[in-house]
């Protein structure tokens, strides 16, 4: 038995349970009987034992051993309040970010931090790319011109979207078709859409980027990625990109209605019957995405989405147009 998260040692639990098993023995006795013991490291566990509470040791010759109940309960209380007292100390460190994001625009009205910074270095980039992800707190928006992506960067964007959908942010992102028919990116994106990111395929031609944000990653040259990319700041030019994105992203079709095209009712993604599914029954959004699995800002995301393509006013119609149109 080891209980060292709450202080006691392995040692230390094995003299405990001697003096429970031998009450009102003597210190002596236990070195004797506890023969394969070292005498001093027993008087030493004794004495720890006695400071700890699960011993009472005022006399030596007549030890008593502390209830369990009573004693291990008193060391777990006493370790929650500990980690308690870690955990404000940490969640205290936040006010700091204010003091430093204040440093930080000061920097950058005096010294100017570059509108636009090139990274060379595919490694680099993916790397700055995990950085502006884990950091961004709204949206990320994609184009991807080409063909299916590399291993490495099929990973780095798993990473990245799954850890922002799960945190509610909003992923929406454009392929080409010649993307598709590569069952490893194919695999990508079916896992993508069921974390709720909003995948479309246009056949128009784009350039490749990525948003974060207020942050836009573009490639330094269009035909050759590899080379490495530019980050963009400048918010000006930053709108103008969000802009591009979204008309390409309005001309652009639904990934399974691309791939399972069909003239009856709409292809549904699995979330989205979900979504609706529970919209009629659930009496709060945080019940219903706790029900499905997903945040509370993806639910209404979608739940927005839906009553837009079903013409309803309010969920309740949405959810009964959805049956009468088979949808569900």
């Amino acid at each position: 038995m080891d209980i060292a998260v709450i202080g006691v040692s392995a040692e230390a639990v094995e003299i405990y349970r001697y003096f429970l098993r031998h009450p009102g023995d003597s210190v002596g006795s236990a070195r004797q009987r506890l023969a394969d013991a070292d005498p001093e490291r027993v008087q030493a566990i004794v004495e720890e034992l006695g400071r700890l509470g699960l011993l009472d040791i005022k006399d030596r010759h007549r030890v008593v051993a502390t209830e369990p109940r009573v004693g291990v309960e008193r060391l777990i209380e006493k370790r929650l309040d500990e980690l308690n007292m870690e955990i404000r100390r940490v969640l205290e460190t936040r006010d700091v970010i204010a003091t430093l994001e204040e440093d930080l625009r000061g920097g950058e009205s005096s010294s100017g931090v570059l509108a636009i910074e090139r990274v060379e270095g595919l490694d680099e980039v993916r790397r700055r790319i995990d950085d502006l992800g884990f950091f961004c707190y709204e949206q990320t928006l994609a184009l991807h011109p080409g063909g299916p992506l590399s291993p490495g960067a099929i990973e780095t964007g798993r990473v990245v979207a799954t850890r922002n959908l799960r945190r509610g942010l909003s992923v929406r992102e454009v392929y080409h078709p010649t993307a598709l028919g590569n069952p490893l990116m194919d695999s990508y994106l079916r896992d993508l859409a069921s974390l709720g990111a909003q995948i479309r395929i246009t056949e128009a031609q784009m350039d490749r980027m990525v948003i974060f944000d207020s942050v836009a990653v573009v490639a330094i040259h269009p035909k050759e990625s590899h080379r490495g990319a530019l980050l963009v700041r400048e918010p000006g030019l930053v709108s103008q990109l969000i802009t591009y994105f979204d008309g390409v992203w309005q001309d652009a079709v639904d990934l399974r209605n691309f791939t399972e095209p069909s003239a009856d009712a709409p292809q549904l993604s699995e979330l989205e019957r979900r979504v609706l599914s529970v919209m009629a029954t659930a009496d709060k959004d945080e019940v219903a995405a706790r029900e499905i699995d997903v945040s509370v800002r993806t639910y209404r995301r979608y739940v927005a989405d839906l009553m837009a393509r079903l013409g309803a006013v309010n969920r309740f119609q949405a959810a009964l147009r959805a049956k009468e149109e088979n949808w569900i």
